[in-house]
């Protein structure tokens, strides 16, 4: 069962759901279109509608909320972060999380250079969008600007980016900025 279904058996609209949980309108419209919720909003509305959180989202919960810092994965996890969360560039990620998914692109170009230059070429364009999406959510959780990724197509402007990456994530709601892990 998903949250629409849940939210029409009691007979709710979006904006009385909203309501009841606290969570604005356009976060329920995003989780009903297959968003995953973070485990904040996942408990606020399960508690308004009764229910378990892991019983609003078919696919499960995202593990980093973005007003939390992000805590480290697996290798698998953030392959399979990389793969799924692709065309998200908000929240967080954390230094794990990026620097498993820059080795299994690494890994996959490599192998596919090995086969032919031409396979290794195309496997860099089809990862290029995770990769720039994973980058970007570990420099906000590093409380950069995702911008700086840009440096990237200078000369050596690679160092930069790698090492603004590098450092701890920070804390946003504690205002000091200091690392977090």
């Amino acid at each position: 069962m998903n949250l629409r279904e849940l939210r029409l058996e009691r007979g709710w609209s979006q904006e009385e759901l909203a309501d009841a949980s606290g969570v604005s309108v356009r976060t329920i419209q995003r989780v009903e279109g297959g968003r995953r919720p973070g485990r904040a909003t996942a408990a606020a509305l399960a508690t308004s509608l009764g229910t378990e959180p892991a019983a609003i989202a078919a696919r499960g919960l995202v593990d980093d909320d973005p007003s939390e810092p992000a805590r480290a994965v697996s290798f698998p996890t953030a392959v399979e972060r990389a793969a799924t969360r692709w065309p998200d560039f908000e929240g967080r990620a954390s230094r794990s999380e990026f620097w498993f998914a820059l080795l299994a692109v690494g890994l996959l170009v490599g192998a596919a250079t090995v086969l032919d230059e031409r396979y290794g070429a195309v496997a860099l364009l089809v990862c290029l969008v995770p990769l720039v999406a994973v980058a970007t959510r570990r420099l906000r959780d590093a409380g950069h600007n995702p911008w700086w990724q840009l440096l990237a197509l200078v000369p050596f402007g690679i160092v930069v980016p790698l090492w603004l990456m590098a450092l701890p994530g920070k804390d946003p709601g504690d205002g000091s900025g200091g690392p977090t892990h």
